[in-house]
């Protein structure tokens, strides 16, 4: 609909989607060329600073409050900025747990930061991940059960 109000005469949903001869895969990302809508670079800044000075957990919530409360245009961007600062206590646990001190990162342990932030975005807003531009995690069975009962 923003488009709508800026692109006179439009003759195609391609046509909205084109700007300066370029056209855009979104009409997200045809409106921030158009700088209709604010850059994630206030939301960058922020989850900066708080990777400096917060714990996982707590950057984990800021995320989720992020992407429910201001819905930033790239928020995928922003989990791969900055999921090793979300997903570090996982890492520090499992290799305490494994007595295995130099194990790095993995998918799985990613997957378990997003489970987290999925279930903050449920409690806030009741919508999973995937309704703010990410990926949903992989969760067991018996995890969703658990999730769909606690709704």
């Amino acid at each position: 609909m923003l488009l709508f109000a800026f692109i006179a005469g439009p003759t195609s949903f391609e046509y909205l989607r084109t700007v300066n001869d370029q056209v855009f895969n979104t009409y997200q990302d045809a409106c921030c060329e158009l700088q209709l809508l604010e850059a994630d670079n206030h939301w960058d800044l922020t989850l900066g600073d708080a990777a400096l000075t917060s714990t996982p957990n707590n950057i984990r919530q800021l995320f989720a409050i992020i992407l429910t409360t201001c819905f930033p245009t790239q928020s995928s961007t922003l989990w791969e900025k900055y999921k090793n600062y979300m997903t570090e206590d996982i890492l520090h646990r499992i290799r305490r747990t494994n007595q295995c001190p130099n194990l790095d990162f993995t998918p799985e342990m990613y997957n378990e930061a997003l489970v987290l932030i999925e279930d903050l975005c449920i409690l806030i807003s009741n919508l999973p991940l995937s309704h703010y531009g990410m990926s949903s995690p992989d969760r067991p069975a018996a995890d969703l059960v658990n999730t769909d009962l606690q709704r």
